[in-house]
């Protein structure tokens, strides 16, 4: 009789439980996209930062000047770290890019093309153009000219701003120390041709950063041989950070040593805690949700007053009654969760659709242009286990209602 009572759709679909159930589904919907743009946010922030500068950055102040120098700091390094997977050498030049009447501040590096791809994913960042400094058109005589130029790939901020196309020509200009004189400079101006464009995923670095081969940077710089620093690749991120710390020990003051995650050590711990107060807030709906669910139950145990009764008279226990009604309270609270991931999951195409439309995140307020959603499953757990719950609990006092009901009473006009 019970299951049948559960099994039979004029009973169990009526509108009440309807409401419940979409109340429930929104609820978790709603939970599922928020998470997973907070983690999809956390996730590219780390992805960009990663393919942006390696696992870790070690500069030396002062930059090195000795080849064998600059070795022995290196063998150093690799045996501080046993997680050391490869590292690339490259030089900062900060300079201003002039062209069609504008200029603008910018970050000139100079970097190892044959070490590069070993430790940072810049070359899957090319969105025009290709991760090449000499050009495939070198060999043609109408071209001499422009190949002799240096070769530099330039972010899509900048070739926005400044409207540069592929194998157009700009000038970059930098200050050079003078030698003699102690804090002495003066400008030194250099044009460069465009062989790619980078989308970086952060638009403060797509706004400044050029980059260019090694070679051309020491020479634009005056700094034959020198180099700022290494970028270092790890077994596993999560190893920079400890391995950071470690360095510092070890190195000296000498060395800046920074992780991906020290730049925006501030923005991932905001992260996290806007996670948790997102989840909390969202959490508000389901559960009011779970109030329509109790109110539903408590309308049942009303309307089923005569058939409690009549199992109560044929011996059924209390304990089985709460049984009753906690299971069908499980069963909206389920069938709810099961809508609200499709939900969910439907909601999260949607936006990424529209963001990657409509640009929801500024660049210049969220450091990133784009957000790909993550759907965790640690999230997706916790959301279906609290939605659960509260269903159960939602439950106890109309189930604990039900069984408390006094079959005289419910029998005396039967």
């Amino acid at each position: 009789m019970v299951w049948r009572y559960l099994r039979e759709r004029r009973r169990f679909l009526n509108p009440n439980i309807l409401l419940a159930v979409f109340g429930i589904s929104l609820g978790v919907a709603a939970l599922m996209i928020s998470m997973a743009v907070v983690s999809g946010y956390e996730t590219t922030l780390k992805t960009t930062l990663i393919n942006m500068q390696g696992h870790l950055m070690i500069v030396r102040r002062g930059g090195f000047d000795d080849p064998n120098d600059e070795r022995r700091s290196l063998s150093k390094i690799k045996s501080e770290l046993p997680a050391f997977k490869a590292a690339t050498p490259f030089l900062m030049v900060e300079g201003l890019i002039v062209h069609r009447k504008k200029l603008s501040g910018i970050m000139l590096e100079g970097v190892d093309p044959q070490s590069m791809g070993h430790v940072v994913a810049i070359e899957r960042r090319i969105v025009r153009g290709a991760f090449n400094f000499r050009g495939d058109d070198c060999h043609d005589d109408n071209t001499l000219q422009a190949c002799a130029i240096p070769a530099a790939i330039v972010g899509k901020g900048i070739a926005r701003k400044f409207q540069l196309k592929i194998g157009e020509i700009f000038r970059l200009v930098i200050p050079v120390s003078r030698g003699q004189v102690v804090g002495s400079f003066r400008p030194k101006a250099q044009k460069f041709i465009v062989r790619g464009v980078l989308d970086l995923g952060r638009a403060d670095y797509d706004e400044r950063y050029i980059v260019t081969d090694l070679d051309s940077a020491q020479s634009f710089g005056e700094m034959p041989g020198k180099i700022s620093g290494w970028r270092i690749r790890l077994d596993h991120a999560d190893e920079a950070i400890p391995a950071a710390k470690k360095l510092e020990g070890e190195l000296g003051p000498n060395y800046w040593i920074r992780s991906w995650h020290d730049p925006n050590r501030n923005l991932f711990e905001a992260v996290q805690y806007e996670k948790a107060v997102i989840f909390i807030i969202v959490l508000l709906m389901e559960i009011a949700a779970a109030f329509n669910v109790a109110s539903t139950l408590y309308l049942i145990v009303v309307r089923r007053y005569s058939q409690i009764s009549i199992l109560r008279a044929m011996g059924v226990s209390e304990k089985f009654i709460r049984r009753l009604f906690s299971a069908q309270g499980l069963i909206i609270g389920s069938a709810g969760s099961f809508i609200g991931v499709l939900v969910g999951w439907v909601g999260c195409q949607i936006f990424l659709k529209l963001e990657s439309v409509y640009g929801l995140f500024p660049g210049k307020v969220y450091k990133l242009d784009h957000v790909n959603l993550e759907i965790r499953k640690g999230d997706m757990f916790i959301i279906l286990a609290v939605t659960i719950v509260i269903c159960y609990v939602a439950t106890l006092a109309p189930a604990r209602r039900g069984a408390k009901l006094n079959p005289v009473e419910g029998l005396r006009y039967e």
